[in-house]
């Protein structure tokens, strides 16, 4: 499809630094609410068809000396960095020094989520409500401890890892002691862990927008985390996602802003964070209230596949108003829509063969597998997003990745969403596509985490 020429003139252009099923949902605001603005998307991905996101595949979120480059020669109004590997790395501060202006948390900031026990730490020191937890840097004190404990508990490693694992929900202190010893043989000498209270609720993925000193909410989701139906398996990057969450009313809401967001801005105040951006607060609902599970730098990858979405003020005056701290005086409008999203997953090309590779997320998995029946999905019926997907020499959309594409349905309700999803993803299919056939299915799930 023909491209916008880069010397049209027009009246916002942005870059966007991501490449996953979220960050072509952000491309999608910018360019669905904003009809004059041109979007670059790096490292993005080359399947996208839309005369105003132009994927810039030169971009990584490892280095940022090929984003200075690419600006040097493309200037834009904003870039926008919602990738937490970018962001961890510093890409904000170094972006902003070389005068570009720039949404997204520093890296320190960004340690909120890249390192769990700096951000259960900075939910006690501000007043929001967590579980309970010890850190160590001894496996054999964090097993002595687990095995103190009166309750169950979940095992988090204190760094990034690629595909969402780095958190192992446990039934028993076995199970536990267990956990560390695989991230002990894993991580060695950068072994640092997190031992939580495991806490038994609906999860709730809470999602704002700030400028640094304010916090626009965004519409609620539930994530589902786990790889299999029922919520079974282990932590994953997220199968799919639901919006708005079952439980979501103006009561729920405001209890978000007042127990978790309100002490959250006074917080990064007080540590002297400079944190714009989305920020995403992985909440369990118990009967004891609101408990933030973790804290995260960026919007949630599947959640933003069925927030955003729904979102119709125009998300490049969000971000000016986030530039120019000035977020207090905006409104948040949305469709109010049902969305259902349904990741679908680079699985085992052959389950026959127990020499065949698990794959993803179970280990190992063979990518480039032809992606067909895209063109077939109903935009009236569902959206969908690109992940790990690229074309190959001869042009064809190929798998590249764990999560290939995410299919979004909407309707009036979830229901209606829900089949809507299923319906439309039936069109795609690769060798080895996985999916979990239960997203969203009532009744909602109450996970232990």
């Amino acid at each position: 499809m023909k491209r916008t020429d880069e010397h049209t003139p027009r009246h916002h252009r942005v870059l966007v630094v991501d490449g996953t099923g979220r960050g072509h949902a952000v491309c999608e605001l910018f360019t669905r609410t904003d009809p004059d603005v041109v979007v670059y998307y790096g490292p993005g991905c080359d399947v996208i068809e839309h005369d105003r996101i132009i994927p810039v595949s030169t971009l990584t979120l490892t280095n940022p000396r090929p984003t200075l480059e690419f600006l040097a020669e493309h200037p834009v109004d904003f870039v926008f960095i919602s990738n937490i590997d970018a962001l961890s790395r510093g890409y904000v501060e170094i972006l902003r020094a070389f005068g570009h202006r720039v949404i997204g948390p520093t890296a320190e900031a960004a340690e909120l989520e890249s390192s769990k026990e700096r951000g259960k730490r900075f939910c006690l020191d501000h007043g929001i409500p967590t579980a309970a937890y010890q850190s160590f840097t001894d496996p054999e004190a964090a097993k002595e401890y687990i095995r103190s404990l009166s309750y169950a508990c979940v095992v988090k490693i204190d760094v990034l890892t690629p595909d969402g694992d780095g958190a192992v929900v446990c039934d028993t202190a076995g199970e536990a002691t267990a956990a560390v010893d695989a991230f002990a043989r894993t991580y060695g000498e950068q072994f640092k862990i997190v031992v939580e209270q495991r806490l038994t609720g609906q999860e709730l993925s809470v999602f704002a927008l700030l400028d640094g000193e304010s916090a626009l909410l965004f519409p609620t989701a539930m994530d589902f985390k786990r790889t299999l139906e029922q919520d079974a398996g282990g932590n994953c990057d997220g199968m799919g996602s639901i919006a708005p969450h079952p439980a979501d009313d103006e009561a729920l809401r405001q209890e978000i802003r007042t127990v978790l967001l309100e002490p959250l801005m006074r917080g990064i105040a007080a540590d002297g964070l400079d944190f714009t951006g989305f920020v995403y607060l992985g909440t369990m609902i118990t009967d004891a209230g609101l408990r933030v599970i973790e804290i995260n730098a960026r919007f949630g990858d599947s959640e933003a596949e069925v927030v955003l979405p729904g979102v119709q003020s125009s998300f490049t005056a969000l971000c000016e108003a986030v530039l120019e701290r000035r977020l207090h005086l905006e409104e948040l409008t949305s469709d109010g829509l049902a969305r259902c999203s349904v990741a679908l997953t680079q699985g085992c090309l052959d389950p026959s063969d127990p020499q065949a590779l698990p794959g993803w997320p179970f280990g190992a998995f063979e990518t480039g597998q032809e992606v067909h029946g895209l063109a077939g999905i109903d935009p009236a019926e569902a959206d969908v997003f690109y992940a790990n997907l690229r074309r190959d020499a001869a042009g064809t959309p190929v798998t590249s990745g764990g999560r290939v594409l995410h299919v979004v349905g909407r309707g009036a309700t979830a229901d209606e969403a829900r089949r809507g999803a299923y319906r439309q993803l039936a069109h795609v299919s690769f060798r080895g596509m996985r999916y979990r056939d239960d997203i969203g299915a009532e009744p909602a799930v109450v996970v232990p985490h």
